[in-house]
């Protein structure tokens, strides 16, 4: 397959971009994160220290990133949060987000402490953590999102595997419960794309992020024959009209530094899509600095 070079990112988003899915952890977590990937055949394009990865990524043209980690076990969120705290103070361009485990002692006090700091909200990976979204002992964690206008980030959706915790199902009982609350939806619900599409719809602060879709499937195809990615789906052919109704609640996300093409691809990927300038500007930045701006 011949590689084409990336183009020129658009003067109208050069230095603009804000990537609402990246993830920043403690370099140890980092190593093992990626070890789990390596052994699955998914090839991590960025590895480098945090401080690091955080430079090259503003070097993209991005003026903004969030900090996404997430604990997988009880007791570690609040040194993860500790990490963040100190992680975000090094770097400007970082927007924080916290994280929990259902059931530890303490979450709200810490995450009020955290909110106080200038914490935008808080991540959490029912995938890896192995929780229902609607496990009770999350009900005061979101009650305390709302009470401090912050946002939930989720990965709800089945790509790119499934395990009992995760799918619509099991995420909407949480909208229907804090309909106002606000939330960004990782991967825009992959597999599960209509579902989300429709509650979109219906809630008023609910976000999809862009990450992992969209790619090249040629590209995609590549790595997978290079065994630089497993052979799963990456959906790239959306309705446009659907998007377009929807353009108000896409973020740009990349998924960095766990990618397996070059950050240039995902950005690419979305100007692939051909629906303009407009589109362009709020998938980008302005949808983001909008949440962001109505949220602190």
């Amino acid at each position: 397959m011949m590689v084409e070079a990336p183009r020129q990112v658009p003067d109208y988003l050069r230095g603009k971009i804000i990537d609402m899915h990246s993830h920043f952890f403690p370099a140890p977590l980092f190593d093992s994160i990626w070890e789990y990937f390596d052994q699955r055949n998914w090839s991590i394009r960025y590895k480098d220290s945090p401080d690091a990865l955080a430079r090259t990524l503003q070097g993209f043209g991005v003026q903004r990133f969030v900090t996404y980690n997430y604990a997988h076990k009880p007791g570690m969120a609040a040194e993860l949060n500790r990490w963040t705290d100190t992680f975000r103070r090094r770097h400007r361009a970082a927007i924080p987000f916290a994280t929990v485990f259902p059931g530890d002692e303490g979450n709200v006090e810490m995450l009020q402490a955290l909110f106080d700091r200038g914490f935008v909200g808080i991540k959490l990976q029912p995938l890896v953590s192995d929780f229902y979204p609607n496990d009770e002992r999350m009900e005061e964690v979101y009650r305390c999102l709302l009470e401090n206008d912050r946002i939930l980030t989720i990965h709800a959706g089945t790509a790119p595997i499934a395990n009992r915790y995760v799918g619509a199902d099991n995420f909407e009982p949480v909208m229907r419960e804090f309909p106002e609350m606000k939330v960004i939806v990782a991967h825009m619900g992959a597999f599960e794309f209509d579902r989300f599409f429709g509650m979109v719809r219906r809630y008023p602060n609910l976000y999809l992020d862009t990450s992992v879709n969209f790619i090249d499937p040629e590209l995609m195809a590549d790595l997978v024959s290079r065994r630089e990615f497993p052979p799963l789906e990456v959906t790239a052919d959306f309705d446009p009209a659907t998007l377009e109704e929807l353009s108000d609640r896409i973020l740009f996300g990349s998924d960095y530094p766990n990618i397996p093409y070059t950050y240039e691809d995902c950005i690419d990927s979305i100007l692939d899509v051909g629906l303009g300038e407009e589109f362009n500007r709020k998938v980008f930045f302005e949808n983001a600095g909008r949440l962001l701006e109505m949220t602190l």
